[in-house]
């Protein structure tokens, strides 16, 4: 079950290890980007984690009020992305304190629906995207006795393998055409290492 209390512990776990995410981030986009995805990662964690102390036990609130942080530290386009599917998966599941595996998944599809919209990104292209309907996809078939966190960290994992040995088309990267192919994408990879720190805290 996700909660508020354990979102807080998960965002101290990240930003224990946000210099190594950081570096890793700004290196990975240095071969498809501007090579600043981890200096857009850190920002954002820094400011959620400075409301972290406030956030309401309303788990959808509480996301909703991550997304305007993130929103708030950063006007980059992985920024807003991050925002806005943080603001739609907190708006689905609003006025509940806890969240389980189906709820984790229809957060994720809130929040897909909305990236399709606003950003043009679609199944397939490389993007964070494909990320998060992976790790939807885990959590709606996971069992209710399975851990969420770990579900998702092996969802984000196996789309990053999956999309790998694909060429990007959206984005930044999409420039870079068949030289793509072979490196992940930065988001994707933000996304797995932010997930992948959390485990440090002990997070559900």
């Amino acid at each position: 079950m996700l909660t508020t209390p354990g979102l807080v512990q998960a965002i101290e776990g990240v930003a224990a290890q946000l210099a190594r995410i950081r570096d890793q981030l700004n290196e990975a986009d240095s071969r498809l980007g501007d090579g600043d995805t981890g200096m857009t990662v850190s920002r954002m964690v820094e400011a959620v984690r400075a409301i972290s102390a406030e956030l309401p036990a309303d788990f959808g609130a509480a996301l909703v009020q991550c997304g305007r942080a993130c929103s708030k530290a950063t006007g980059s386009s992985l920024g807003a992305v991050i925002a806005m599917a943080l603001g739609a998966a907190g708006r689905s599941t609003r006025e509940q304190v806890s969240v389980d595996h189906v709820g984790v998944a229809n957060m994720l599809s809130a929040a897909a629906i909305v990236i399709q919209e606003r950003s043009g990104a679609t199944p397939g292209d490389k993007t964070v995207l494909d990320s998060l309907l992976g790790i939807r996809d885990a959590c709606a078939s996971a069992g209710p006795s399975a851990s969420l966190r770990e579900e998702a960290v092996r969802a984000a994992g196996d789309a990053l393998d999956k999309f790998r040995g694909r060429q990007a088309k959206l984005g930044r990267a999409r420039m870079y055409g068949r030289k793509s192919v072979g490196l992940d994408d930065p988001g994707m990879l933000a996304v797995y290492l932010v997930l992948a720190a959390t485990g440090s805290t002990g997070a559900a």
